[in-house]
């Protein structure tokens, strides 16, 4: 590929004066989407349930002045002391005039406030604050979303079948090549919502098979909250959150992948579920209770999850949620899931003490198939697991871990703490050790791999403001895995490292550099030997990103990212795009657009970018292989609380002559997409 022709702008920027902020998406949770996809690899993370937290927020502001610990702590981006030198900040000197007093406050700069500032607000306390419960079912907002899309090349899937094809179970996919979404949303502030969420991945049979009643998932809930004592109660679907993760986790946690400093988890306790990943939520009812500074959380949940079973026991649990062939299908809701439990803290002055206990029972046997690396892994049909956790903020100081246990005696264990050593430097340290026999299916501890079991290793981040437009991130961290694992068949460890600088001169640019290695063991592929050798896996990524505005309501973005790997063989991998965001100045409509062109013939040097999408969608894909990508994401305001939106993307391989593989295979060396949404409030 010859790069040369590719026109580059990241030094086209200049200086041009700041606008007023538009609330879109920062920069900093695009990055953080890209950081959890590609630290994720295989393993199955909620990224959407990350991504709605935030749309809310936009369209909801979260009110500075009314803002509660537990509310700042869901929005991810503050760590401990600057989630209470805020709260000390408004203690001392009273509610805040507007959003821009908090680079004032000790512990934020310009750069954390441009984080912030499109998912906060200040109401005035004099301005309201008083409402009725009847105010709950009466004066919120209605919101309808509808969705489709497809590929629109056809698919090895969707071809017309063969009578030889009529007997194989997974030659041809059971529906259409259109996708379906629809969800409805009620909310009051966030005092009352409720909601249900309908989707059909393409390929799935849609009011017909055994999807008669339309939509292959669906998922609902009505949550109530700050009712007295009851601060939250749920009844449906919903999601969990206790502690450090090492017991009851649900959804997306930040780790490696978010800023250096959120090592500690900010646990949400109760929420209900908008997602559409048809696993990692539960289904039931949960509430908590708060009396003074007591807090008592309880659930229970039953649902049928997918996995291959036969009548008597299961072998293997299925997460993709997709139910496209016979054989998908045959998986779907094959096994019943039972789960209860609860946490009890209480909140003295600078430390929270909680208690979570979790009990489930599978309704068939869970027999894996056993290999020596997974030999120590749950292989039974009922599980329990309890563990005790704390924080705490003194001073300049913040210290928190958890310390569980599951039902056969195995242990895991998590500790840190973070040091607000100087306004311009913080550090954070944490040390994990989790045993090899330690289960538990519901937990997302911080760690190098998605399991909460086989691993020690110590981590120390380091953020450095040399300059109010100069930010420096710095993370390493050891691991080593004490037993086998997939794809290791011997104890194994490694090392890891990241450094960022980062330079806003003003709100109209952003830039910064990173880079990020990676050191670990793995097998060597295709061995023969009675004992599988190993050898030492190195990949680099190094990128340069350039954000800058030129014009009012007009964004351009630049990126260059190479990677390098290295094991028994040598690989490396290139990606360049430009973006251009833009919103018309009279016209009530936004588009946003991008072209690439990546090379990446390995995959382990693949790339992730995040992409403009959708209201309550997103798409972070894997450039991979040999090729170039755009697409176009097109949003118009129709009437008054009537927005709709136009998305087409293709990705193009250069010499090849298909696209896919399996049963999305096209005939041709490229892939379109096509997708179309509305959105009505009332």
């Amino acid at each position: 590929m010859k790069y040369a022709v590719f026109i580059f702008f990241c030094f086209a920027a200049g200086m041009a004066k700041a606008q007023n902020p538009d609330r879109d998406m920062p920069g900093a949770l695009y990055q953080l989407l890209e950081s959890a996809a590609a630290e994720a690899g295989e393993n199955e993370v909620d990224l959407q349930a990350l991504y709605d937290t935030f749309e809310t927020l936009l369209e909801s502001p979260l009110d500075l002045n009314a803002a509660t610990e537990a509310d700042l702590q869901q929005l991810q981006i503050l760590n401990d002391f600057q989630i209470q030198s805020l709260l000390e900040y408004r203690k001392e000197y009273g509610a805040l005039y507007t959003v821009h007093e908090l680079p004032l406050i000790h512990g934020f700069n310009e750069e954390i406030a441009g984080q912030l500032y499109p998912f906060i607000t200040v109401i005035p306390v004099s301005a309201g604050g008083h409402y009725s419960f009847a105010d709950r079912f009466t004066y919120g907002r209605h919101r309808l979303i509808m969705r489709t899309g497809r590929t629109l090349e056809e698919q090895k899937g969707y071809a017309p079948v063969t009578a030889g094809e009529q007997e194989k179970p997974n030659a041809h996919y059971l529906g259409s090549p259109w996708a379906t979404y629809m969800r409805y949303q009620y909310r009051y502030r966030d005092k009352m919502q409720w909601g249900i969420t309908a989707q059909n991945d393409a390929g799935e049979p849609f009011f017909n098979g055994r999807n008669k009643y339309g939509f292959d998932f669906y998922s609902a809930h009505i949550q109530l909250s700050d009712a007295g004592i009851v601060k939250k109660l749920i009844v449906g679907d919903y999601q969990m959150q206790f502690g450090q993760g090492l017991v009851a986790w649900g959804g997306y946690s930040l780790s490696k992948a978010g800023d250096v400093l959120s090592v500690k988890k900010q646990e949400r306790g109760l929420t209900g579920y908008t997602s559409t990943n048809e696993n990692l939520f539960r289904r039931g009812a949960a509430v908590t209770l708060q009396y003074r500074q007591w807090k008592l959380s309880a659930f229970v949940s039953h649902k049928n999850i997918d996995a291959t079973a036969d009548s008597n026991a299961f072998s293997t649990i299925q997460e993709t949620g997709l139910h496209h062939t016979t054989g998908t299908m045959e998986k779907k809701q094959a096994v019943p899931e039972t789960v209860t439990g609860g946490n009890l803290s209480y909140r003295f002055r600078y430390l929270k003490i909680g208690i979570t206990a979790l009990w489930h029972r599978y309704g068939k046997n869970y027999q894996r198939d056993l290999k020596p690396y997974n030999y120590f892994e749950l292989n039974s049909a009922q599980n329990a697991n309890a563990g005790i956790d704390f924080y705490g903020v003194w001073k300049k100081i913040s210290l928190f871990g958890e310390l569980a246990v599951s039902r056969n005696g195995g242990m895991a264990g998590v500790a840190g703490a973070l040091f607000d050593l100087d306004a311009a430097f913080r550090l954070a340290f944490l040390y994990r050790n989790y045993g090899r026999n330690y289960q538990a299916m519901y937990a997302q501890g911080f760690g190098e791999t998605g399991k909460t079991a086989n691993e020690n290793g110590y981590y120390v981040g380091a953020q450095w403001l040399p300059h109010p437009a100069i930010t420096v991130s710095a993370w390493a961290d050891v691991f080593s895995f004490p037993w086998m694992r997939y794809r290791v068949y011997a104890p194994s460890g490694g090392y890891e490292y990241y450094v960022q600088a980062a330079y806003r001169p003003d709100s109209t640019v952003n830039m910064y550099l990173r880079i990020k290695q990676e050191v670990k063991d793995e097998n060597v592929s295709g061995s023969t030997d009675a004992i599988t050798p190993q050898h030492t896996v190195n990949l680099l990524h190094a990128r340069y990103e350039i954000s800058y505005q030129l014009l009012r309501g007009l964004r351009m973005q630049d990126r260059i990212e190479i990677a390098f790997y290295r094991a028994d063989g040598k690989a490396s991998g290139l990606l360049l795009y430009h973006n251009i965001n833009y919103k018309f100045p009279t016209f009530p409509a936004d588009f946003s657009l991008r072209f690439a062109v990546f090379d990446a013939g390995h995959w382990n040097t693949r790339f992730y970018a995040y992409e403009n999408d959708m209201l309550y969608s997103f798409s972070v894909p894997a450039y991979y292989a040999k090729g170039a990508r755009w697409y176009v994401n097109a949003h118009i305001k129709l009437w008054k609380n009537v927005d709709g939106w136009v998305r087409l993307a293709q990705t193009y391989f250069f010499n090849a002559t298909t696209a896919g593989s399996g049963l999305n295979e096209t005939n041709q060396p490229h892939q379109t997409t096509f997708k179309a949404q509305i959105s009505i409030k009332f």
